[in-house]
């Protein structure tokens, strides 16, 4: 978080910090990714904390559900590509926006 908001001090207290690639991911497929690549500013996505309900805690999180299911072996390359599947979906609702 504090990678995050080193990068965006004004959006202190206004974001929830979303893991584009979510944390379950180093102890679910551990070797894959890298603490610091996990915690990474690349890795980071604010969202408003009045979207977080719905949009992380709900829609992002069935988004990951359903490739855990879809993917019990996933290889690095498949993690990333949901993550930037995830942005294409979603970005435009991130804080900076990722596009």
């Amino acid at each position: 978080r504090e990678t995050y908001f080193r990068a965006h001090p004004n959006l202190r207290g206004k974001v929830v910090i979303h893991h584009a690639v979510e944390q379950r991911v180093l102890k679910k497929y551990p070797g894959l990714v890298s603490k610091e690549e996990m915690h990474s500013l690349e890795n980071l996505r604010g969202i408003r904390k009045e979207d977080n309900p719905k949009l992380h805690l709900s829609d992002i999180r069935k988004e990951w559900n359903q490739f855990y299911r879809s993917h019990p072996r996933p290889k690095r390359k498949d993690l990333l590509a949901k993550a930037t599947e995830i942005d294409a979906k979603y970005g435009h609702l991130f804080v900076p926006p990722v596009e």
